[in-house]
């Protein structure tokens, strides 16, 4: 496993929340400015596969690899030779939460991604999840 990006910050809203945001993949769209779509083939459950496309990009099969109600959400992209995984979790902390996004390859393949992906998920990841926060702590508000 490389880990080639991490984004991390405190909010308002609870972990919760964050969790159950994360895993409505159809609205990634709203705070995910480089995701076109998410699409389940399956029910919403870990092993659930479906397909993915950012702006610019082509279609990529992907499966949740990983639910725990009000804590995680992870899914994982299926890539020539690697996998990529970004991981969604949330603690509580004071009135609100820590947040934390997070994202690695695996595979045979994998240093190669790492290098190719690195500063665009860094960048993704941190505008992410400052605009999912922002999201959460606004509808918080109303």
């Amino acid at each position: 496993m490389i880990e080639i990006a991490r984004a991390e910050l405190t909010s308002s809203a609870s972990p919760e929340r964050f969790v159950a945001r994360s895993r409505d993949l159809a609205t990634h769209p709203e705070w995910a400015a480089g995701m076109e779509y998410f699409r389940l083939a399956d029910a919403f459950a870990v092993g659930a596969r479906g397909v993915l496309k950012v702006r610019g990009g082509s279609e990529a099969p992907f499966v949740v690899t990983e639910y725990v109600e009000g804590r995680s959400y992870a899914d994982t992209t299926i890539l020539d030779g690697a996998e990529l995984t970004v991981h969604h979790s949330a603690s509580p902390s004071g009135a609100g939460s820590d947040l934390v996004l997070r994202a690695w390859v695996t595979g045979p393949r994998a240093a190669e991604y790492a290098d190719q992906l690195r500063a665009d998920v860094q960048r993704s990841l941190d505008a992410d999840l400052a605009a999912l926060a922002h999201l959460l702590e606004s509808e918080g508000a109303a």
